[in-house]
């Protein structure tokens, strides 16, 4: 193995989680004292303060960093980005590190990559990221062989391919890498054999020195900028959706005190054992537009347990999960509908103009699940349950008047019929409002306060939330123009099943592409 890979390893796993502790940090001119990893010395009469030592250790650390040494030059990005002994400074980090990266050490590379793919104290390129981690993943650097399956999974930095997914994959599991092997089981899961090449990579040697149950790797991905996107797309490959999956969908981003409020952990088995205190929390992320906890509390309706069972109530979750492109619920809400007796109960509870009922069978029919009802029929039933004030359907409704999809397009009366939800105590709505006023041109006076309301709700699960605060941070609205930001919450939505996310993500990745055979997609 390299030598940089073990004194990385050594080092304490520096990128693994480093980067979500400093993510966005600003430069300062605050100094910390340094105070670790002091050398011990011998007992003397004269005085040694602790501030004689740091200035030594600071001039020969910058000396040998100046004199291009990488194992200074990384040593010191470290440093600064940590603020151990130097002010907290994310460009000079950077700086150096790359000075590193320059010279292909091993660890710097894998730094340097990650600080590239979120654009800290870096221009913002997911190429040259890319660029870093293979020659740190041809080191075998486990991470960086992770990092690289993942990027051929989501046709943006490189060409989807299955088979190079796999085999980076597999080569990262071999030396040890945790997440690699639990991305591979995803992988085989939800990729038809015959689509990759299953490249015998396990007579590579295990990475002895790499500590194999380290818990910080289990955020390698996110701290990244790194996450396995659109697994589903792969044709109809996917036969069933397990409860291991809905509870898997819980870790997503986003879904952080949500997954550890119901004890969601990645050894969790495929149980629904949950502490009932802990249902409130579900229900209010579902109410914000998490598709997580809107199909986890439809399945729980489903089958009965903690609530009363309830097949038109499940299908409601269902259905909102759906038009947030949950990438689960349709095939839930497909095998639901096949129960028996379903349309039976469902017709049954319309004709007692049941606002649920209502909006489910409109869901149904606009997802073309069921064909049963005329558009007309299908808008009435929406119009129907939103008039008795049913939140969903205002929703909804508010959405079809603001796109145009189904009435003529108007704005105001979207605006009018949100504020409306938002005052029966819709979360979504309160979103969706905030996205609306931040897109018009007169935002600045309630700009910093929308932004707030996105950011609190992007952390309490809305993938509304994280696509509006992505396109914000891409176009400048109120904050800063920042790619690496930008592209952070695209990534989170789309990993969630945002179309949409996808979409602008991809349209960023295309706006900087290099024009070499190496990163074309057709």
């Amino acid at each position: 193995m390299n030598k940089n890979i073990l004194i990385h390893i050594q080092g304490g796993l520096i990128g693994v989680l480093l980067f979500s502790v400093i993510a966005l940090a600003q430069d300062t001119t605050e100094s910390l004292a340094f105070k670790n990893n002091r050398p011990q010395r011998r007992p003397s009469i004269f005085y040694q303060p602790d501030l004689a030592y740091q200035l030594w250790q600071h001039f020969t650390l910058i000396r040998d960093a100046n004199a291009g040494d990488a194992m200074a030059q990384h040593e010191l990005g470290i440093r600064y980005l940590l603020g151990e002994g130097f002010p907290k400074d994310t460009v000079q980090g950077a700086y150096w590190i790359g000075k590193a990266a320059e010279q292909k050490l091993t660890g710097a590379c894998y730094n340097y990559g990650i600080l590239l793919n979120n654009g800290w104290g870096v221009s913002w390129n997911p190429f040259k990221a890319f660029n870093y981690f293979l020659e740190a993943a041809n080191d075998e650097m486990p991470q960086a062989q992770y990092l690289i399956g993942l990027s051929f999974t989501d046709n943006l930095v490189v060409k989807r391919d299955w088979s190079k997914s796999y085999y980076w994959l597999k080569r990262s599991a071999a030396n040890g890498f945790v997440p690699a092997k639990d991305a591979l089981k995803e992988l085989l899961k939800r990729i038809p054999a015959s689509s990759i090449d299953t490249t015998d990579t396990s007579t590579i040697s295990a990475n002895n020195n790499f500590k194999e149950n380290n818990p910080d790797d289990k955020v390698l991905a996110s701290s990244s900028g790194l996450v396995f996107i659109d697994f589903s797309s792969i044709g109809d490959t996917l036969q069933q959706v397990t409860n291991r999956m809905i509870l898997d969908d819980v870790l997503h981003e986003g879904n952080d005190s949500l997954a550890k409020a119901l004890n969601i952990t990645f050894t969790n088995d495929s149980t629904f054992k949950f502490d009932k205190s802990s249902l409130t929390l579900l229900e209010e992320y579902a109410d914000n537009g998490s598709p997580e906890a809107l199909t986890l509390l439809g399945k729980l309706y489903e089958i009965g347990i903690y609530f009363k069972k309830d097949l038109i109530k499940s299908s409601e979750y269902y259905v909102r999960a759906a038009k947030l492109d949950s990438p689960r619920a349709p095939y839930l809400l497909w095998n639901e509908i096949h129960a028996k007796n379903y349309f039976q109960t469902l017709k049954s509870r319309v004709e007692k103009d049941d606002p649920r009922a209502m909006y489910v069978w409109y869901g149904l029919f606009t997802l073309q699940l069921d064909n049963q009802i005329t558009p007309q029929q299908a808008e009435k039933f929406l119009v129907k349950s939103a008039s008795a004030n049913f939140v969903p359907a205002l929703n909804e409704l508010g959405l079809n008047y603001y796109t145009g999809k189904i009435f003529v397009k108007d704005a105001d009366k979207a605006v009018q019929i949100w504020t409306q939800s938002q005052k029966l105590g819709s979360s979504e709505a309160k979103v969706q409002l905030s996205i609306i006023n931040l897109y018009k041109n007169d935002f600045e006076s309630e700009g910093s306060k929308n932004i707030k309301i996105l950011t609190d709700y992007s952390d309490d699960g809305s993938v509304l939330a994280q696509a509006g605060l992505g396109y914000c941070y891409e176009t400048g609205i109120v904050v800063k123009k920042d790619f690496g930001m930008a592209a952070k919450y695209f990534r989170f939505a789309a990993q969630r099943g945002s179309q949409y996310a996808y979409t602008e993500l991809k349209k960023m990745y295309d706006e900087i592409r290099p024009q070499t055979s190496e990163f074309e997609l057709n």
